[in-house]
């Protein structure tokens, strides 16, 4: 069944930690769920994501002691966002929110329930952890802990269709328990007692439906065993006097990492074959002892070494077919190329290489790119370059394929333009990664042959394809590619996870988790670097891209036409220079052709906050200031509206009476002047109810002013203090003071100042004279004006 040892069909390209790998010994490589790639080196857990490796180093505090654990390194991804990574007696675990180690296995296992000491821990392949202590088997999920054997050391376990728990033990009994119950339905040993010791020292395990195949170990040789889940039946694959160092599987095969390359299982065909010696890109042939293999999301295989680093090897053999010249393939070809490479002229100049399609189109090969004229009357031709797509603007050699595609040879590799319905598609190109010699082709030797396949000639060799078996690299079959955030910068700073800016952390869990940013007003130029993680052809990653507030239509970038923001790695640059405050939605597809875009876009969301002065709670507060502020105002505003309104009332009720007093005073008959109680009883006047004289002097300015006015209704306080030389307040006091009180006083001294103007009319009575001023008698008005005389009118008159 074993196949002799054989040079792998694969090629493989290697990083190293020239390449920013941690170390050159890669123990496990693993892929996650979103596509990255994760390498433990010796004590390291390196990540990778197509631009770059990025590691982290534990410390004593990270590790935990495990002391039922004899085996070497084995790595578990947990459903709780974790990385565990057993060694000889310890364990370290990886928070993934984080990126970061665990600084307490143990806070992570109290988390879990568990407070007794774990001897060893256990990840199914439901992602479901088991720890194991003095107790038993616990189940995080179930919270449930299962008795087991303690005469023996557990090494591995899984579970199967849910109900079934698979317990494997160094001596390699198998025993399956009742996941509800926790009753024993089964126990078996895949060998004889005899090679119980011989592979008791490490298990590895691989489930396949109902079959689950594990590797065991021992000081020096391995066993390969199949157990059969629905017949419980053991049978032995493979053994040999070396280390089998894990299990991968690819659809229908499982690949074997040993101590001499690797080994092939085809479970259908039940065939083995050993691939002891690698081929590297460039030819080199490696003989290497590989820790792990594992196969990432596009299907290409990653293989760990313990010396060379980390290979890897496209999930696709090369199309392309390298012949050197010694080999008959390369001669014959060269023979039937002879002479294609003499100098051409095409427009009395000199050409590399000139081409008429089955369209009619000429294709001429130049210095500075490929021209495209599609009528002989074209006066200026389509240009290709770097810019759209070739690897180099040198081109040597055009040649169409049967499907009437377009293959071009250039200095450094080959590139594909594809036409359909009369219109240039798109453009993929092909270089040492594709098994392609990094040197320059020859001008003219290329040619499509009979079978369809399209040989050119390079300096040192002459390579062969066909395109009709090339779907993953033109395009008819493409991988799903799911972008993802790898790197930021603001304000031209990298930002990593924890890290404080300014005086705040942007990134509180690792970036690769991030999907909403939040950013200052004065953090608002950001650079975001994506990778579409591709790892299979990274020059032909595209990206289609809008960012909602900012780019509203969809726009389509390549590593040829982006202006650098698609780099030769695949990576996405995307600059996000002087945002104003706001929210910006992104929605970022990949894909390999740019124009199939069949995966749901992914979403960042970058907030820029306003400044502190604009904030939406400042404006509240303003604005509840302000509510206050204009409520208070109103407040006084309709206090003093009142105020002013009674006064106005007031006012004008004075100014009234003022009016009525002038009138009384200038009129006959208004006010009849006649002696008080006190007078009649021959008393002392009082003049506390009188008005006082100040105001009797301001009367007597006012009063003339009043009594011409036209309109009486019109006047105003302010008029009435300046005619009688007073401020408003003061004259508004003093009327105030006086005006309700009798005007007794005021009305007999204007009197008696008429009276004194009509006694200088000698021939008018003054019985006459007392009528006029309004006084009731002659005798009373000789009385009062005697009084302020002293002297009677008569002899008043006569001083006149």
């Amino acid at each position: 069944m074993a196949e002799s040892s054989t040079t792998s069909t694969r090629v493989f390209r290697n990083f190293s930690a020239a390449d920013g790998l941690a170390d050159n010994s890669a123990q496990i490589v693993a892929c996650t769920k979103t596509g990255r790639l994760v390498i433990t080196t010796m004590g390291q857990i390196n990540f990778y994501d197509g631009q770059r490796f990025i590691y982290i180093d534990p410390t004593d505090e990270n590790v935990f002691p495990l002391d039922s654990y004899r085996g070497i390194y084995h790595l578990y991804f947990d459903r709780y966002h974790h990385i565990w990574l057993k060694n000889t007696y310890s364990v370290t675990c990886v928070d993934l929110t984080t990126e970061k180690f665990s600084s307490s296995v143990e806070k992570e296992f109290q988390k879990f329930g568990v407070t007794d000491k774990v001897k060893d821990i256990f990840v199914d392949s439901e992602n479901i952890v088991w720890l194991l202590t003095d107790k038993g088997l616990y189940n995080v999920e179930t919270k449930q802990t299962m008795k087991i054997r303690r005469d023996l050391n557990l090494q591995d376990l899984e579970v199967f269709k849910d109900n079934q728990l698979l317990l494997f033990y160094e001596s390699g009994l198998l025993e399956i328990f009742d996941v509800k119950t926790g009753q024993k339905i089964r126990e078996s040993y895949p060998y004889g007692e005899s090679d119980r010791k011989r592979y008791q020292n490490t298990s590895v395990l691989k489930m396949d439906k109902n079959l689950l195949y594990q590797v065991r170990n021992g000081d020096k040789e391995s066993v390969l065993n199949q157990y059969d889940m629905e017949k419980h039946t053991w049978k032995e694959i493979l053994r040999v006097p070396y280390h089998l160092n894990n299990i991968a599987q690819n659809d229908t095969l499982l690949y074997l990492p040993s101590e001499f390359g690797y080994w092939v299982y085809d479970i259908k065909g039940d065939k083995l074959k050993h691939a002891e010696t690698l081929q590297l890109e460039g030819g080199r042939l490696l003989q290497t002892d590989i820790n792990v293999m594992c196969f990432d999301r596009q299907g290409g295989l990653w293989a760990g070494t313990e010396k060379r680093g980390l290979l890897y090897s496209m999930p696709y053999k090369s199309p392309f077919k390298v012949y050197s010249w010694g080999d008959k393939r390369a001669d014959d070809l060269g023979t039937m190329m002879e002479g294609m490479d003499r100098q051409v002229m095409f427009r009395h100049r000199p050409v590399n290489c000139v081409t008429t399609d089955s369209r009619g189109w000429t294709w001429v090969g130049t210095s500075q790119g490929l021209q495209l004229y599609r009528k002989p009357s074209d006066v200026l031709p389509q240009l290709f370059t770097k810019k759209d797509g070739l690897l180099n603007n040198v081109v040597h050699s055009v040649v169409e394929d049967h499907m009437h595609c377009m293959w071009v040879a250039t200095s450094y590799g080959i590139t594909s333009i594809q036409i359909t319905d009369g219109k240039v598609g798109y453009v993929s190109s092909f270089n040492q990664h594709d098994n392609i010699p990094n040197e320059m082709f020859v001008n003219g030797k290329a040619m499509c042959l009979p079978n369809g396949d399209i040989a050119m000639q390079s300096l040192d060799h002459v390579v062969t394809f066909n395109p009709n078996r090339m779907s993953a690299g033109t395009g008819a079959q493409s991988f799903e590619l799911y972008p993802k955030l790898i790197r930021m910068m603001i304000n031209g700073n990298e930002i990593s996870t924890g890290q404080e800016f300014d005086g705040r952390v942007i990134l509180d869990r690792a970036i690769s988790r991030t999907y909403e940013i939040d950013l200052d007003y004065n953090q608002n130029s950001a650079s975001l670097v994506f990778s579409a993680l591709n790892f299979f052809r990274p020059q032909q990653t595209c990206y289609r891209i809008r960012i909602k507030g900012l780019i509203d239509d969809w726009k389509v970038y390549t590593s040829y036409n982006s202006g650098g923001l698609v780099d030769s790695r695949g990576l996405f640059h995307l600059p996000l220079m002087a945002l104003p405050p706001g929210v910006y939605t992104i929605e970022l597809q990949a894909s390999m052709l740019p124009d199939k875009w069949n995966t749901v876009p992914y979403e960042w969301v970058v907030r820029v906050n306003e400044p502190w002065w604009r904030t939406t709670g400042l404006f509240a507060l303003f604005s509840f200031l302000l509510l206050v502020l204009l409520g208070v105002n109103a407040y006084f505003y309709l206090r003093n509206a009142n105020l002013r309104a009674r006064r106005y009332s007031g006012e004008q009720v004075i100014i009234k009476r003022i009016c009525r007093i002038a009138k009384s005073c200038m009129n006959k008959g208004e006010l009849l002047l006649e002696p008080s109680v006190e007078e009649m009883n021959g008393e002392e006047l009082s003049l506390q109810d009188d008005v006082d004289d100040q105001f009797i002097k301001v009367m007597e300015k006012i009063i003339p002013f009043v009594t011409a006015s036209q309109k009486q209704s019109r006047i105003s306080m302010r008029q009435l203090s300046l005619e009688a030389g007073l401020d408003v307040q003061a004259f508004y006091q003093l009327v105030s003071d006086n005006i309700y009180k009798s005007p007794r006083s005021l009305f007999r001294k204007v009197m008696l100042e008429r009276a004194e103007k009509l006694l200088k009319n000698r021939a008018m009575p003054l019985d006459m004279i007392a009528e006029e001023c309004g006084f009731v008698s002659a005798n009373y008005f000789i009385a009062v004006f005697y009084h302020k005389h002293q002297m009677t009118p008569a002899e008043y008159r006569e001083t006149l």
